[in-house]
């Protein structure tokens, strides 16, 4: 082979070389401006139920006189939880029903004085009989008070009409003044105006004694409420049916402050979903009705697989925690998921998630070409180029 016939075959052969990294190169790029790739926003996150999990807290303070459950138990709604001791509050609930009583056995007396009835109690005044006694002996006291004096005046003003019309022919005689015949008559005047006055004062002292005493009951009564609420509140009752988690006092006589939290229901027959907390940074892309994908810590995402879910909830702004690390900022993300895709690793094995379960959620947010992506860091690098100072 002489020196021509070599380089011509070296020629052809650099030349194919050439030739197909310039077609690799093309096809890679063509590709690349074709090829797509997801874009996820991740974000940890753990399993908790719809109803979310219901802290209990105690709103009278006191003693503990008896615990009802125990770590781990199955409680329905409105079931008793803990009892706290009532003597203070059943004291207090009497003392405004009395108030309550004798303010109502006023009212009766009242009414019966301005109506002129026959004086009655209702039920609930009857079963405090020394209140009855009191107001009927007031009633029959002021009632006879007002009949004497009456009385006294009426005989008072017959004894005048009596003399003046004894006087009224001497008058025609002229053996009587005609001014002692006036002044007769004006003091008959006078005593049929202290007539009305005794029953105009005596109507209006009792509007003013309705008034006041109605005043007063109504006062009385928002406070026996009250009070009957306080007494309902020593027994702290399961908001909702659920497990009892996180029993803080176990001890009979412990003492509760009002808004100490006693323990945690988590509620049984909710939804259960994954609440993610997302980056600041990440959170413009996120939307609802999202996919994601959700691998759960418990479960090997790489023998089990992971399970899908969709955005449900966005929080409108942001939540601060602190951590050991300092103050952390996140959006709250709500994924509700299907583990169907999930395959068991043991035969009659069943995939479970549980509350509290921690778990990594991706968020699919969008689509890129493999180009961009690519070519991200040179375009950052050169939209930021020669700006510094």
């Amino acid at each position: 082979m002489n020196w021509a016939q070599f380089r011509n075959r070296w020629l052809t052969q650099a030349s194919l070389v050439i030739f197909g990294i310039i077609t690799f190169f093309v096809l890679a790029i063509s590709w690349s401006l074709w090829a797509e790739l997801d874009q996820v926003s991740r974000a940890p996150g753990q399993v908790i139920p719809t109803g979310r999990i219901q802290v209990i807290q105690t709103t009278e303070g006191g003693s503990i006189h008896k615990i009802f459950v125990r770590e781990g138990d199955n409680v329905k709604a409105g079931q008793v939880l803990i009892l706290i001791d009532d003597v203070r509050q059943r004291a207090s609930v009497s003392e405004a029903e009395g108030k309550v009583a004798s303010l109502m056995s006023t009212m009766s007396r009242i009414n019966a004085e301005l109506f002129d009835r026959p004086l009655s109690f209702p039920p609930e005044v009857r079963a405090w009989p020394d209140f009855v006694a009191n107001q009927t002996l007031l009633y029959t006291k002021r009632r006879q008070a007002l009949r004497d004096q009456v009385s006294a005046l009426q005989e008072m003003r017959g004894l005048l009409r009596e003399e003046l019309d004894l006087n009224l022919p001497l008058l025609k005689q002229g053996d009587v003044a005609r001014a002692d015949i006036l002044r007769m008559q004006r003091g008959v005047s006078d005593i049929e105006s202290q007539l009305v006055n005794v029953r105009n004062r005596y109507l209006q002292e009792l509007q003013a004694e309705y008034t006041k005493t109605e005043e007063d009951l109504v006062t009385a009564r928002e406070v026996l409420n009250t009070r009957r609420e306080s007494l309902k509140d020593t027994k702290i009752r399961a908001p909702v049916d659920g497990i009892v988690q996180n029993v803080r006092l176990t001890t009979i006589g412990g003492v509760l402050r009002a808004g100490d939290e006693v323990m945690s229901i988590v509620p049984t027959g909710d939804e259960l979903i994954v609440e993610a907390k997302m980056s600041p940074s990440d959170i413009a892309y996120v939307r609802v009705g999202q996919t994601a994908s959700v691998k759960f810590d418990a479960y090997d995402a790489s023998i089990y697989g992971g399970a899908i879910g969709e955005v449900i909830y966005v929080s409108a702004d942001t939540i601060s925690e602190q951590t050991p690390q300092g103050t952390t900022n996140y959006y709250r993300v709500h994924i509700a998921v299907d583990t169907s895709p999930m395959k068991p690793h043991l035969k009659n094995e069943k995939i479970e998630i549980q509350p509290g379960m921690t778990a990594t959620s991706e968020i699919q947010t969008g689509r890129n070409t493999v180009w961009k992506y690519l070519t991200k860091p040179i375009n950052k690098t050169m939209s930021e180029a020669m700006t510094e100072r």
